[in-house]
């Protein structure tokens, strides 16, 4: 799902409503293993590096590092295949958050070469990373000429239909 805007002062509210997180995002996704619970908030700390485009992940707070939330919730695990299919809203929205902090916590999504692991991704026959915004709600109060999407929600379903015949 991708929010465009088809005049200037609908882009200036969809940013405002962005900044003050009043439009969510939400994203599913596949994961090696299985959760360690049904539905998590997780905290730590990210550092973008410009030149690798890359970002690094620490669990403590360190210089030039930034706060970084990302919340989860189980819907499905695959048990034979061990992955577990994800809800993801990202409460702060970072450069490759949700890749790199899942990796960060032991399960990557499959297919991501950048944080993966590769062994893995040939495992599951899985050549592009498995991630896709799927949802967006706007949660907001007023909005002048975009009022009409106030408490609206847009949903589409990922086509799992690469892992079909491995997952």
């Amino acid at each position: 799902i991708v929010i465009i805007a088809k005049n200037e002062e609908s882009l200036r509210i969809l940013l405002d409503k962005i900044k003050n997180k009043e439009i969510k995002k939400y994203y599913q996704c596949l994961v090696k293993g299985r959760m360690e619970s049904n539905s998590s908030e997780l905290k730590a700390y990210l550092k973008k590096d410009e030149n690798k485009s890359r970002v690094y992940i620490s669990n403590e707070k360190k210089n030039g590092y930034v706060e970084i939330i990302t919340r989860y919730k189980l819907l499905s695990y695959d048990a034979i295949n061990d992955i577990s299919r994800l809800e993801v809203e990202l409460v702060t929205g970072r450069t490759h958050q949700i890749r790199a902090h899942l990796a960060h916590i032991g399960h990557p999504i499959t297919g991501d070469g950048k944080y993966g692991t590769n062994a893995i991704n040939r495992t599951y026959g899985a050549k592009y990373q498995s991630l896709w915004a799927y949802k967006v709600v706007f949660d907001f109060n007023n909005a002048g000429i975009l009022n009409y999407l106030k408490g609206k929600a847009f949903e589409v379903q990922p086509d799992f239909k690469q892992y079909k015949k491995r997952i």
